[in-house]
């Protein structure tokens, strides 16, 4: 947790709504990812997820911790290029690209990853027209349960993402890709959803990874260079316990030495962590307009909707909510957003000390999934961001004014 005093200072300078990140809370979860994978039987990579939080400040913590990157768009790739990224540690995995965004990401050189045989056709096509050999990889859907909330669950059967494995529809994308001029078959990926607090989906999908990768080495002779396990690491954040990353890690570790001896060669393991990078260094900031009493509830009107953090509305999603300065919590609130939606509702019944206008209102866990889901509806501003670093707080990116939004 950020000091108060820093908190009330940033909000002072830089005012509300107002997103306010720990860079010492970064290097943390960086340092206890790469620590808890040490000993894996394979090589292994970290891939960063991008779309978790994309401000460039962010991304320069994270390469310089030698992270590469999981990206889904062609802003996200030059995000990460332009914040020192090298294309051979970046992975392209959307799983819809146009043709202009298949050939600017075969430009720059990164790994481009399928979830249909179409796309991969199409870069074929473009590779075969300016003398190149694209390296790919394809998404599998494993049909497994991730056990989340189902707006984050990406490994079901009825999921748009991945190849199934029925009616060799992965197996034979493969067969596809190994047999054209331009496409280098390189990588198999997978990932199940977000936000995961059970390792059983994990380990599932894992197996099945590995299965296939025996498959088509004994079948057509493919021989890769990664497999690509997914992210999915969830956070606590309502105070319930969680995978933590080393049982997530140790599973792993597990799973390689049983299953991953198949195999007669050891390609390298990518993971793909997000949120447990950045969610715990976030908060956001949003001041306190009024007070609003009915027969029901007591209403905390503040100047921020979900058109600055969706996830409640989008996913029922619960966050850590204080008042800063404040301590107790006596009086139930709800904290109403100001957007004109009955549904900008970013905490429901929350026990708080006596809330005040012009109050700062915390709200945790805020780092993943927050600015980079923010929208202009109502035609409201984008907030601002900060990054603390040592007590110091530095601008990470303007807020936007109303020439930006009309």
């Amino acid at each position: 947790m950020m000091d108060d005093s820093v908190l009330k200072k940033a909000a002072e300078k830089y005012g509300t709504p107002l997103y306010v990140y720990d860079k010492a809370i970064i290097d943390r979860q960086c340092d206890a990812f790469k620590k808890a994978f040490k000993g894996l039987p394979w090589e292994f990579g970290i891939r960063y997820a991008f779309k978790a939080n994309t401000n460039p400040e962010i991304l320069s913590i994270i390469r310089s911790h030698g992270f590469g990157g999981d990206i889904v768009s062609i802003g996200e790739l030059e995000a990460g290029l332009n914040a020192g990224f090298k294309p051979k540690d970046l992975v392209y995995t959307s799983n819809s690209k146009s043709r202009e965004e298949l050939a600017r990401a075969l430009a720059a050189g990164v790994c481009i990853t399928h979830g249909n045989i179409m796309e991969c056709e199409i870069l074929n096509e473009i590779a075969k027209e300016r003398g190149v050999v694209a390296n790919v990889a394809f998404r599998v859907n494993p049909d497994v349960d991730a056990k989340t909330h189902p707006k984050i669950s990406t490994g079901l059967k009825g999921s748009k993402f991945g190849l199934h494995f029925e009616r060799n529809l992965a197996f034979n994308a493969f067969k596809f890709a190994k047999d054209l001029e331009n496409i280098n078959p390189v990588g198999l990926h997978c990932h199940i959803g977000s936000q995961i607090t059970d390792m059983s989906g994990f380990a599932d999908a894992a197996g099945k990874l590995i299965d296939f990768a025996q498959k088509l080495d004994k079948e057509l002779g493919v021989r890769l260079d990664f497999l690509d396990f997914g992210g999915g690491l969830g956070v606590s954040y309502d105070g319930r316990p969680v995978v933590g990353v080393e049982e997530f890690a140790g599973e792993y570790k597990k799973i390689l030495a049983d299953e991953g001896g198949k195999l007669s060669y050891r390609p390298n393991a990518f993971f793909e962590p997000g949120r447990y990078l950045v969610a715990e260094s976030g908060v956001l900031l949003t001041k306190v307009n009024s007070i609003k009493e009915t027969p029901y509830k007591k209403f905390v009107n503040v100047d921020s909707g979900f058109n600055t953090l969706v996830r409640p509305v989008m996913y029922d999603a619960y966050h850590p909510v204080r008042v800063v300065g404040k301590t107790g919590g006596d009086i139930t609130y709800d904290i109403a957003g100001n957007l004109c939606e009955s549904g900008d509702i970013l905490a429901k019944e929350r026990n708080l000390p006596k809330v005040e206008v012009n109050d700062i209102i915390e709200i945790g866990l805020a780092g993943a999934y927050g600015y980079s889901m923010s929208s202009n509806y109502n035609s409201k501003p984008k907030p601002a961001e900060v990054l603390v670093d040592g007590g110091k707080i530095k601008l990470i990116r303007k807020r936007q004014d109303l020439r930006d939004v009309i």
